[in-house]
């Protein structure tokens, strides 16, 4: 497909990739509507390139696959305020990608480059846990 078919994925929420890229990852579009390249790691701005708006391999692709393994509660000493992070297991085509530590003021916005398998993720989380990441990426 072409790149203006490619940007009314974009704008449905879905991922896109050119074979050609030499770097591995695929676009989005973040919360303020600007496309990003995320590279299995994190994501960086995207600089539309004159070959990149020109071609018409643009394919549809599947995002990171991300399953929280564990939930921390740590207290900050000093100001008594409690501080969640989220313990993540990053998959792409059943290949384990990498592991990611995420604050939980953070997960919504990660919500948009990845998909976060809540189901998988109840298998290491508890009930209180599973609520508290649903009420948190849909904030």
């Amino acid at each position: 497909m072409n790149f203006m078919q490619a940007v009314q994925l974009l704008d449905e929420g879905h991922a896109l990739e050119r074979h050609t890229w030499k770097s591995s990852g695929y676009i989005v579009k973040d919360e303020k509507g600007k496309i990003v390249f995320f590279d299995h790691n994190e994501p960086t701005f995207y600089s539309l390139t004159t070959e990149d708006a020109l071609a018409s391999d643009w394919e549809q692709t599947s995002k990171d696959q991300w399953t929280i393994v564990s939930v921390s509660h740590d207290r900050e000493l000093m100001q008594g305020k409690l501080f969640v992070s989220y313990h993540i297991c990053a998959e792409n085509g059943g290949s384990i990608m990498n592991n990611h530590l995420v604050e939980a003021d953070e997960l919504s916005q990660w919500s948009r480059f990845v998909n976060l398998d809540l189901t998988n993720s109840a298998r290491y989380l508890n009930e209180q846990d599973v609520a508290t990441v649903q009420n948190t990426i849909s904030a």
